[in-house]
């Protein structure tokens, strides 16, 4: 999974995680706040219905006895319970007024209840359990609880008959026992609703935390990306270009000016080294050329013995390749400072690549390579004919280096769209897959082992690298194919519009 290699998913991600975890874990927390909540606002008015009855009913209960029945309902199932029991004889010797007065508590009780929730339900018993009271919206159940504190209001939850859970405060004092309950549905309804609101809006809360996520951390990120491109940019060519500077004392600010400063050092090192390369080539250029000379005038010398002109030979053969490489410096110097200049003119490819297969030839004769031509395709380029016969030079002559005796040099013009490609094909030895991208950095050679006994050809290093600095100036690129044993082939890629001057 490439992606989480990117640290804008991994911000994206990170922040989507603890935005998650917090949502969630508000949601829990609001569900618990308000379950909390409504039964302690439940347990309050449940608690105030008891004080009012007790403050209500204790005061009168003092002087109406309160026997079996209180309400009108009832009244008749008292009169028929009285016939048969003793406490009937008890309830019949209750005076006229008595009665009124109970009859009016009882009836102010009711038009309480009337006032009160639908679904407040309260029940009085008298000290022997008896049921004094109770409301319509108890539907003829009973609420039964054994543990009834004295003189303080108690919240419990229990059920009814029925198996409908109820939160119930209870009390009881010298004359009465009190119940008021009411039932828990809707709270549970409540507390369901803010359940599934909270599953509906965490999902929902979750994929505009990954949007606005990504969104921030591709803002945040963004000038990183810019930096990023501005620093691919810079080269050991191009040097004295900077990170684009950053407003604001930040994270970001400051190391962008850290890093100009890195590359300000760089500039320097890399001049310096320049400079030491350009004086240095500029001055072994002179006394090469001497000894050059004076080694060409002693080998012209008859009188030498062998041993002698042999050691000449060796020098001579050693200056010159001094001299190649120093030629070679000073030329990627003054490409590196800008001091190389490049001089365009139109230049048809196909001629100039039949030039090079003549010259090709002649290096190729004592190996009895044979040099061919396939596809010529006639194509007019702006390009510093100079330049370009030196790059392909060194594609052929590194062709016919590496190229066993009796081999086969391949040159060919293709024209494709508006590019040019020039390829150089040849049946050598081949480079190894690991060494191809390397092959056109300074004074990289391949190393290999040598099976067929025969000596690798010598090199400085520096052909394949100016071939690609020419390319490059012609705003074109150069590339390799090649197999071991199999052969290589170079492709020199030149656009037809007319390049940048170098």
């Amino acid at each position: 999974m490439t992606f989480l290699h990117s640290i804008r998913w991994r911000l994206t991600l990170w922040y989507a995680v603890v935005f998650g975890v917090t949502i969630i874990g508000a949601g829990i927390t609001a569900y618990f706040i308000t379950r909390s909540t409504m039964l302690d606002n439940l347990d309050r008015s449940l608690r105030n219905e008891v004080k009012w009855v007790n403050e209500f009913i204790e005061p009168r209960a003092k002087r109406i006895p309160l026997k079996r029945a209180a309400l009108r309902e009832l009244e008749e199932l008292k009169r028929s319970a009285a016939a048969q029991t003793d406490e009937s004889d008890q309830a019949s010797d209750v005076s006229d007024e008595e009665r009124a007065a109970s009859d009016e508590m009882w009836e102010q009780i009711y038009q309480h209840t009337l006032l009160s929730p639908r679904r407040h339900f309260i029940q009085i018993l008298d000290r022997n359990g008896d049921l004094l009271y109770r409301s319509q919206s108890l539907r003829g159940y009973a609420i039964r609880y054994d543990d009834i504190p004295y003189q303080w209001i108690n919240v419990v939850s229990t059920q009814l008959e029925d198996g409908e859970d109820i939160r119930l405060a209870l009390m009881q004092n010298n004359y009465v026992k009190i119940f008021v309950a009411y039932p828990l549905e809707p709270v549970h309804e409540v507390l369901d609703s803010v359940f599934t609101n909270v599953l509906l809006i965490v999902p929902i809360a979750l994929l505009i935390s990954i949007v606005g996520g990504w969104f921030l951390a591709h803002k945040s990120l963004k000038p990183v990306d810019n930096l990023t491109r501005a620093a691919r940019e810079i080269t050991a060519r191009n040097l004295n270009r900077r990170l684009p500077a950053l407003r604001g004392d930040d994270e970001l600010g400051r190391l962008t000016e850290q890093f100009n400063d890195m590359i300000g050092r760089l500039q320097a090192s890399f001049e310096q080294v320049q400079e030491f390369s350009a004086d240095a080539s500029h001055e072994l250029r002179t006394p090469l050329t001497i000894m050059r000379g004076e080694i060409e005038v002693a080998l012209r010398n008859a009188r030498l013995s062998r041993s002698t002109r042999e050691i000449f030979e060796s020098v001579h053969h050693e200056i010159i390749r001094m001299s190649s490489i120093v030629e070679s410096l000073l030329i990627l110097t003054k490409a590196e400072t800008g001091r190389q200049a490049f001089t365009f003119s139109a230049i048809a490819l196909d001629e100039l690549v039949r030039q090079i297969a003549e010259d090709a030839r002649v290096l190729a004769e004592p190996k009895h390579i044979r040099v061919k031509e396939e596809r010529m395709d006639h194509v007019m380029v702006a390009a510093d004919g100079a330049r370009l016969r030196q790059l392909l030079l060194t594609l052929v002559d590194n062709a016919v280096k590496f190229t066993p005796a009796r081999g086969t040099v391949t040159l060919s013009v293709v024209h494709a769209g508006s590019t040019a490609h020039i390829r150089v094909k040849d049946t050598g030895i081949g480079i190894p897959r690991k060494d191809q991208e390397r092959i056109f950095e300074r004074f990289y050679r391949v190393v290999r082992d040598d099976d067929s006994g025969g000596t690798v050809p010598e090199g400085s290093g520096l052909g394949l690298s100016i071939a690609r600095w020419i390319a490059e100036a012609h705003n074109g690129t150069i590339s390799v194919e090649s197999r071991e044993r199999r052969g290589s082939m170079f492709t020199v890629s030149l656009p037809l519009s007319p390049p940048l001057k170098g």
